[in-house]
């Protein structure tokens, strides 16, 4: 019967053929017929044969004997000389003999060799036959009994009837059957032997050919017959060993091939399923089990029974159904975004694939864009709206006022200012992050650079501006971006700082990166505002309108980026914050 196994990510049939008997107890039994049929065959013909050749030799024997005293019976002329002849033959030839005339009238004593002839029969019929001339012969199957008419030509006698008793030839007969029979159970015997000795020595190098067999079928193909006898058999066993040799070569290859083509799938950056039409899942790729978050031995599992399960099974139901390519879109969580391709089977027996790409960077891109235009319209229209109303005031009187003409000038003048800034701000930005103006890498002393980001901030009561940096530390990147990083850093650190200072640091770790540091004693901030703290236009409160636009750290961030390093923020809320940016260093280094 079939049983099923799976090992893993196959799933095998193996056949188990039915228990029965065994090659070597039928193979027995039919050389046992074989020989007990062949043995009756030859006993029934050497029976009947010897039974043909006693009872030919009794007749003969008899017949001759009776010829004999029928001859001899001829000279004699007288009733008395043809009973002792009669008797003296009778003695002699052991047998029972009476002569008759030719009315049928015995001549000689009613009893012979001591038969009375009341006892022999068929005795009648044996003498009418002889009175009229003719022989008659019968006798029983063995030959052991025969009775003999003739006729007597001359002399006193006219017929002559003889009975002749020979029971040991029924014995010797006896014998010669009980020798057949012996040597027929002697033949099964023998034959049977033989045949269960032949049949075993069969059996085994069958055997050792159906282990080969089996071992193949399990994927074992060091597992050889190596029957190396020139019959049939060895023929089979050589035949299974070069198949052996062919399916290993045929199952490494395909194993190859499986092997490359599953590396090449867990190479893509989208997932990919194999469904069957029982909708169980076949195979998974790496990315298809790290965006469905899939268990690891998902293999043989039916898909309504995964993570986002029930959904895709929906779309592999429509695949086998409609035959039609499909697609529908899965929100994991509110930051990840799945897109599902269902491709149907191009056949009956085939299996649907399943696409599963991740669209959550293009929706973050898109939302991105859409909250950015939307930002920068709310950003921009805020000055404008300033500037528009100023004007409309100036236009109405205002401007023949010094006072009030003054200060509605200021407003324009202000709120040009930032817009100015902001508009700055976005390029920066935008170039950046489009890749418009590639970095000019070059070695960058970072202590000049520093004082220069110090020098450009705005006093603030209250707050002192540090720099710590040895005069020769250099590092490999473009000195604009990484001004405008530092520069917008520090612009945020000191803008939230009421009180204490604002340091701007840079160290050798000693693992070949500078590590610049912009640490202010400001109010820190929030856990929950630190994740977002480097997106556009976001501010943590957003009705300070000493809070900025919201680019600063945005600007910092794309500009590490395009320079090759990273940054981080530290802080916590009350204690401060330190921003962290690390770069590779130049060739240049301090000397000490």
């Amino acid at each position: 019967m079939p049983v099923s196994v799976a090992d893993g990510e196959n799933r095998r049939v193996i056949w188990r053929p039915k228990r029965g008997i065994g090659i070597r107890w039928w193979l027995g039994l039919a050389f046992v017929v074989v020989a007990a049929v062949t043995a009756t065959a030859v006993v029934s013909v050497l029976n009947a044969r010897s039974q043909r050749a006693f009872r030919s030799s009794a007749r003969e024997f008899a017949l001759g004997n009776s010829v004999i005293a029928a001859e001899a019976l001829q000279r004699d002329r007288t009733t008395g000389a043809l009973r002792q002849d009669l008797a003296s033959i009778a003695a002699r030839r052991r047998l029972a003999l009476f002569a008759f005339d030719s009315n049928g009238r015995l001549i000689t004593r009613a009893t012979s060799f001591g038969l009375p002839l009341s006892k022999v029969p068929l005795h009648q019929r044996a003498l009418r036959t002889a009175l009229s001339r003719n022989r008659y012969i019968v006798g029983n199957r063995n030959g052991s009994t025969l009775v003999v008419g003739l006729p007597v030509h001359g002399g006193a006698a006219a017929a002559l009837v003889s009975y002749t008793l020979r029971p040991e030839l029924a014995q010797q007969l006896g014998l010669v059957q009980n020798q057949f029979l012996e040597a027929a159970l002697l033949a099964v015997g023998v034959g049977g032997i033989a045949g269960f000795v032949i049949a075993s020595l069969i059996a085994v190098r069958l055997g050792r050919i159906a282990r080969a067999a089996k071992a193949i079928g399990e994927g074992d193909f060091t597992v050889q017959a190596r029957d190396r006898f020139p019959d049939e058999v060895g023929s089979l066993g050589a035949s299974i060993d070069r198949m052996s040799v062919q399916l290993q070569t045929l199952v490494e290859a395909l194993r190859d091939d499986r092997h490359r083509l599953e590396r090449l799938l867990d190479r893509l950056d989208e997932g990919v399923l194999l469904i069957d039409r029982s909708l169980r899942v076949e195979f998974t790729n790496g990315r298809a089990t790290e965006l469905l978050s899939l268990p690891r031995q998902v293999a043989g599992q039916s898909l309504a029974d995964l993570p986002q399960g029930e959904t895709i099974a929906q779309l592999a139901r429509d695949l086998f159904s409609q035959q039609l390519a499909s697609q529908i879109r899965l929100t994991v969580d509110d930051d990840q975004v799945l897109l599902v391709t269902g491709i149907p089977p191009s056949a009956s027996d085939e299996n649907a694939i399943i696409v599963v790409s991740d669209e959550s960077q293009r929706e973050r891109s898109e939302r991105a864009q859409r909250e950015f235009a939307t930002n920068a319209a709310h950003e921009l229209r805020t000055p404008l709206s300033s500037i528009v109303g100023a004007v409309e005031m100036l236009q109405t009187g205002a401007k023949d006022e010094p006072g009030a003409r003054d200060r509605f000038l200021g407003i324009i003048e202000n709120e040009s200012a930032r817009l100015t800034r902001l508009t700055r701000a976005l390029l920066v930005l935008a170039r950046a992050e489009a890749g418009e103006e590639a970095p000019q890498f070059s070695a960058v002393l970072l202590r000049p650079t520093l004082d220069q980001v110090a020098d450009g901030l705005t006093d603030r009561p209250g707050v002192t501006v540090s720099v710590d940096c040895p005069p020769l530390l250099t590092v490999y990147g473009d000195a604009h971006l990484l001004e405008q990083a530092l520069a917008s850093i520090a612009a945020n650190a000191i803008q939230h700082t009421r009180n204490g200072s604002v340091s701007l640091r840079a160290r050798d770790n000693g693992r070949g990166l500078a590590v610049i540091e912009v640490i202010d004693t400001g109010p820190g901030i929030a856990k929950h505002d630190q994740r977002r703290i480097f997106d556009r236009f976001y501010r943590g409160d957003a009705n300070d309108p000493s809070s900025g636009f919201g680019l600063g750290l945005s600007i910092a961030r794309g500009a590490v980026r395009h320079l090759g390093g990273q940054i981080e923020l530290e802080s916590n809320e009350g204690d401060g914050t330190t921003v962290r940016i690390t770069l590779p260093l130049s060739g240049l280094r301090e000397v000490v």
